[in-house]
């Protein structure tokens, strides 16, 4: 496997990756074509000094195993949600014009995302934008499941005007 490192001098401001102070810094990007392994920043100290760089470098095959992996999780998760709601999941959802993961037509198209974090998701404006689009487009309401995997807790993102009306009948 080729690894490419790129150097650049950066000047006085940035924090050195080695030793935490601001000071003149040099850049090193360790990079793998277009996939980077590892970026850090190193003062003219820390240089002298010497800076090992640890980095786990993945074969292709691993990588695709991986990737296979988390695939199988999502659609074993996304079957789970399917048979709670009493909907299917789309298949090719993220390639055909039926959008969203998980569908229950005429009611609800839904995006399914998981996580092993225990610390949070980060929930892009883009992908509840790409869901209510496509929900409206059908007539169905919109949803965002998120799987918290490690906690063994899912939570669904839907919008205001929905969770007012749920509030209405559950209170009434």
């Amino acid at each position: 496997m080729k690894v490419d490192l790129v150097i650049r001098y950066l000047g006085f401001g940035k924090r050195c990756s080695g030793c935490g102070r601001v000071r003149e810094t040099t850049r090193y990007v360790l990079k793998n074509g277009e996939d980077l392994l590892k970026e850090f920043l190193l003062c003219d100290a820390c240089q002298d000094r010497g800076f090992i760089v640890s980095f786990d470098v993945k074969s292709p095959t691993e990588a695709a195993s991986a990737k296979r992996r988390r695939v199988k999780i999502s659609r074993k998760l996304e079957r789970e949600v399917a048979h709670d709601i009493g909907g299917k999941v789309q298949p090719g959802s993220g390639n055909q014009d039926a959008k969203a993961d998980i569908r229950k037509v005429d009611e609800w198209r839904i995006e399914h995302k998981y996580t092993d974090s225990k610390a949070g998701f980060r929930l892009e404006v883009q992908s509840l934008a790409a869901v209510i689009s496509h929900a409206n487009l059908a007539g169905e309401w919109p949803a965002m499941v998120i799987n918290f995997r490690k906690l063994a807790r899912k939570f669904a993102v839907i919008p205001y005007e929905l969770f007012l009306e749920i509030v209405e009948n559950l209170s009434g």
